[in-house]
């Protein structure tokens, strides 16, 4: 008997093993849930339908519950079909043998279903936010996955429902500006309470403004009413400049100046966002680390670095140069640029908080021709340099550190200077030049401010270069270098000034007073030797006028820089000017000069037939007793009123206009000393005063008109029979004068 029921024993055993396990792989079919299945559908949602073949039912062992497997199942959703590759259905197993359709969870999984579809599936399983998105963010794409739904133990839906899927070729319409084509990537939803729901995404393949995004993941997380968005975004490839512009304009950056951009990269870039309840953002973090590969931008040309690299054709260029941009808009840069043809080593560091930004770095140039006019000095090109800076740029304001800027032996350290948003100066700590000319030491100086005299600045030192300060002298630049809060005494003391001649400055002493940005008063002193001087002087006349006087016994410093003069030799200079805000007038003599190679007047001399005061003026040169000049200067514009150059060969007085550096416009008469000197002559009484008994005829000279660019003057010439009044007038004078001075 024990036998017999030991052999039942296990014969039922290996039977209900069998059953159990036919059960859970192979199932049986049956109808008994089939139109429960329906109506219980139906009470989820009143618009969807569930539509199947039949049931299969199978054991589930590891949960002790019966899956229900529906045949060819797919929904109607307000007629509108969507095929399903499956739906299981779990329930107890009590629901066998009670018929109570209880059910646990569902699965419902689909392959390669149009996007579409899944906005018809969303509307009852995902939030409405992204049902209603859908359609406006797939333009195309197929779906596949699955979705796992549980229920409670009143039959109703749980919170708890997750949803995994691959996205496969599809386009995402971001916004207008960003568009994510051919995307495939890996979804996952989970709905862990009605407070807590999560969102990852996965990408396998996709771009983005032609870069590849693969590798990158999105997590989106609603946790108690905040919704926060967590992006590692890896983009690779080249991108266009219309697509920059959108990029840079999520960092805050203005592009407004740049041309043209070629840009080749490997970056990734973390885009942290907290939305509110009506999806805008209240909080924004942003970062960016990677490698440039390669970049090329064309930007506008700018005066200011045209100055100073004046062959750059407003284009540079990066190479393998890493990159990092963190949360408060810092912008790190190391790696290779170029100004020309060569890379060079660089380094940057850049911060913009609202109206401040710092900047430092350092950067290696070789290539590049440089210059630095206001020292005369530039650094040629294929010779090294290295520029070291901290910059911070406020509301109002730059502050220059530190910066360091070194060439062979030449070396510009400038230390804790301020100036405005016009690049006037409005403070200075100290400033150390040192720079060398075509070998030679042109500038050893070193200005710093007064540690007690907080408005006192000394500028001393062994040479100074003036001759760029001196080039400016008769040109009004629109370019202040004081701004209006520049409120200082200068003392300054140099051992030897260049003027860019031979005539060299030595002992220079000068004592200044700056108000608001300008000079109110100046007095300076110095030797070109033991028994010749310069001076200089400035006071103020009222509140709109003040008086510039400069008294050299050398002219030539003054003079050289005219680019109608090509030779001046010997000379005294006397100079005053009245200087208001609107104007200024000037008056200027000049005595015993000697100039040769002025172009122009050798065309006047040769027209005129002059032919051997022509040759004088090409070989030795033609002497000058004195030339005094009057005139005013209203903006960029020199105009001569009256001006008068006598001498012992010829006399010439002139009147016009000059537009510096665009155009000359003068007109004159030219006399032979001669022909001059006959014709004050024959004046009764005055004539034999000054002249004696002398007399001629004929031609007596010639009025002449030169207009045109500074290197090509057009000049025309016609011979005169008598001279005006008003010349007659200036000589006479002038030869009163002379006769005087030889009586005393």
């Amino acid at each position: 008997m024990v036998k017999f029921f030991y052999r039942f024993f296990l014969i039922l055993l290996f039977s209900l093993i069998l059953i159990i396990g036919y059960l859970s792989f192979f199932g049986f079919e049956t109808e008994k849930f089939d139109n429960l299945i329906k109506e219980k559908a139906n009470e989820v949602n009143q618009s969807v339908k569930l539509e199947f073949k039949n049931t299969k039912i199978h054991i589930n062992i590891r949960e002790l519950d019966l899956a229900v497997k529906l045949q060819n199942p797919k929904i109607i959703i307000k007629n509108n079909e969507v095929i399903l590759s499956k739906i299981d259905l779990f329930l107890p197993l009590r629901s066998f043998v009670t018929s109570d359709f209880i059910l646990k969870k569902a699965e419902i999984a689909f392959l390669r279903n149009d996007i579409k579809d899944l906005e018809k599936v969303s509307r009852i399983f995902v939030p409405k936010f992204i049902s209603k998105r859908i359609n406006k963010i797939f333009t195309k794409g197929e779906l596949n996955g699955e979705l796992t739904i549980p229920f409670g133990q009143d039959g109703k839906i749980s919170k708890d429902y997750k949803f995994v899927a691959n996205l496969l070729k599809a386009n995402v319409n971001i916004s207008s500006d960003f568009k994510i084509k051919n995307l495939s990537t890996e979804i996952k939803y989970f709905n862990k309470s009605g407070h807590d729901k999560t969102i990852n995404l996965f990408v396998n393949k996709g771009s983005i403004l032609n870069l590849d995004l693969s590798q990158s993941s999105f997590d989106v997380n609603f946790d108690n009413g905040e919704k926060i968005i967590k992006s590692k975004i890896k983009t690779t490839g080249s991108t266009e400049y219309k697509d920059i512009k959108k990029i840079a304009l999520l960092f805050g950056f203005n592009l407004s100046n740049i041309k043209s951009i070629e840009f080749n990269s490997n970056l990734e870039t973390l885009i942290n966002l907290k939305l509110n309840d009506k999806f805008k953002i209240i909080e924004r973090y942003i970062s960016v680390n990677g490698l440039i590969k390669e970049l090329s931008l064309q930007h506008e040309e700018f005066t200011d670095i045209k100055n100073y690299l004046p062959e750059h054709e407003s284009k540079i260029s990066f190479k393998d140069t890493t990159i990092k941009i963190d949360k408060d808009k810092k912008l790190e840069l190391v790696g290779l640029i170029k100004f020309d043809k060569k890379f060079e080593n660089f380094s940057l560091k850049y911060r913009k908080q609202s109206d401040k930004f710092s900047a430092n770095g350092k950067i290696s140039f070789y290539e590049p021709l440089i210059k630095i006019k206001k020292l005369n000095f530039q650094k040629k090109p294929n010779t090294k340099a290295d520029l070291e800076f901290d910059i911070t740029g406020l509301k109002k304001s730059y502050n220059i550190n530190k910066l360091v800027f070194l060439s062979n032996k030449s070396r510009i350290e400038i230390d804790k200077v301020k100036l405005n948003k016009k690049f006037e100066l409005v403070d200075i700590l100290s400033a150390k030049i040192v720079t060398f000319s075509k070998n030679n030491k042109n500038n050893d100086f070193l200005i710093k401010s007064h540690q007690t005299k907080k408005n006192t600045i000394s500028i001393n030192g062994d040479i100074f270069d003036a001759s760029p300060l001196l080039k400016t002298l008769y040109k009004k630049d629109n370019k202040k270098t004081f701004s209006n809060k520049f409120n200082k005494e200068i003392k300054v003391n140099f051992n030897k000034t260049l003027t860019g001649s031979s005539d060299e400055v030595f002992d220079f002493a000068m004592i200044a007073s700056v108000k608001k940005g300008s000079f109110n008063k100046l007095s300076l002193k110095g030797n070109f030797s033991s028994e010749e001087i310069i001076e200089m002087s400035i006071y103020q006349l009222d509140n709109d006028k003040k008086t510039l006087q400069v008294i050299s016994d050398r002219a030539k410093p003054f003079i050289k820089d005219f680019n109608f003069i090509e030779g001046f030799e010997g000379g005294k200079l006397e100079y005053e000017s009245i200087i208001s805000k609107k104007d200024s007038k000037s008056k200027l003599l000049i005595t015993d000069f000697k100039v040769s190679k002025v172009p122009v007047l050798a065309k006047v001399l040769t027209l005129a037939s002059l032919q051997g005061i022509a040759d004088t003026l090409s070989g030795e040169g033609i002497r000058f007793e004195s030339f005094e000049m009057q005139s005013n200067i209203k903006g960029n514009v020199l105009n001569i009123e009256d001006a008068l150059a006598f001498g012992p060969a010829v006399s010439i007085l002139l009147q016009g206009y000059v537009d510096k550096g665009k155009i000359v416009s003068l007109r004159g008469t030219l006399v032979p000393a001669t022909k001059l000197n006959a014709i004050i002559a024959s004046i009764p009484i005055v004539g034999d005063i000054l002249v004696g008994k002398k007399t001629g005829e004929g031609v007596v000279g010639v009025s002449f008109k030169m207009k045109g660019p500074p290197k090509d003057i057009k000049t025309t010439v016609n011979p005169i029979k008598t001279l005006t009044p008003r010349f007659i007038v200036r000589a006479v004078e002038k030869m009163k004068r002379k006769k005087k001075e030889e009586t005393k």
